[in-house]
């Protein structure tokens, strides 16, 4: 078993990008193995302990400093990825290749996706902020997974497809989060914002099935024949995504469908 580990392994490196070689967290997946597994103990064992006596923490400031932080970083992401060769025209929506080149705008985009994975690392600090609150109820098997699966899909995703095909979901995923903590943020200033937002909160999930549908468009379409993108990674990829999208369209049913029959 071991000698399969191993094998495994030296495959993994011989296929990533060495244009990520010594990057900080880049050199092994072990280091997001084990933050996720710290992530996991955190939430489901060590602070549901350490809360059981304990009143729940309000962290109102501390919150919207944390929804502030993540809309700029959205914002400042969304836009680099745009500008490192989409906004001149130099990629194809529909199909395009691997680019392991040294050109600036390559490089450039490659360092936006190191930036995608410490921003998902600070995202699970959500859940550990439902923990102190006490708001157990939104630690749901959808916000867990998709948080933690969506961290190890970054580290991936730099490491080994750091180009145009896969900065379109992250793309697609800059913009939705930036609407998603926009309202989080609003919804922080108190019950007259809540009210105002209320019809905006099923809207937002639909936007996510719509992040999802435009995912799912775009990575069949660069499987089609010819197309020499990444195609082990889409594989891997598009099952993840219909995943997701059913977890989100089972919580807007049961969220909002009663709210609309009422």
């Amino acid at each position: 078993m071991l000698g399969i580990a191993n094998l495994t392994m030296d495959q993994m490196l011989e296929n990533a990008d060495k244009r990520v070689s010594g990057w900080l967290l880049m050199s092994s997946p072990w280091p997001t193995v084990y933050i996720v597994l710290i992530y996991f103990t955190l939430i489901y064992g060590i602070l549901p302990v350490y809360m059981k006596n304990r009143k729940p923490y309000k962290l109102n400031t501390i919150i919207k400093i944390y929804n502030i932080y993540q809309i700029i970083m959205c914002v400042y992401i969304l836009q680099w990825a745009i500008q490192t060769g989409w906004i001149q025209g130099l990629y194809s929506f529909s199909c395009e290749p691997m680019n392991f080149s040294s050109k600036p705008e390559s490089l450039s985009l490659l360092k936006c996706f190191h930036w995608v994975y410490f921003l998902k690392m600070t995202e699970l600090i959500e859940t550990i902020f439902f923990n102190l609150r006490k708001k157990t109820n939104q630690i749901t098997t959808l916000h867990v997974y998709h948080h933690s699966t969506t961290f190890m899909m970054s580290w991936i995703a730099c490491k080994y497809v750091g180009g145009a095909t896969a900065s379109v979901p992250l793309m697609l995923n800059c913009f939705i989060h930036i609407l998603m903590y926009t309202y989080y943020l609003l919804s922080s200033l108190g019950p007259k914002w809540q009210k105002k937002l209320t019809p905006w909160k099923p809207k937002l999930t639909i936007a996510q099935m719509i992040q999802f549908t435009i995912m799912l468009i775009h990575a069949l379409l660069n499987l089609q024949p010819g197309c020499r993108s990444p195609r082990w990674f889409i594989a891997g990829f598009i099952p993840n995504v219909i995943l997701v999208y059913k977890m989100f369209y089972d919580f807007y049913k049961a969220s909002y469908s009663k709210i609309k029959a009422t």
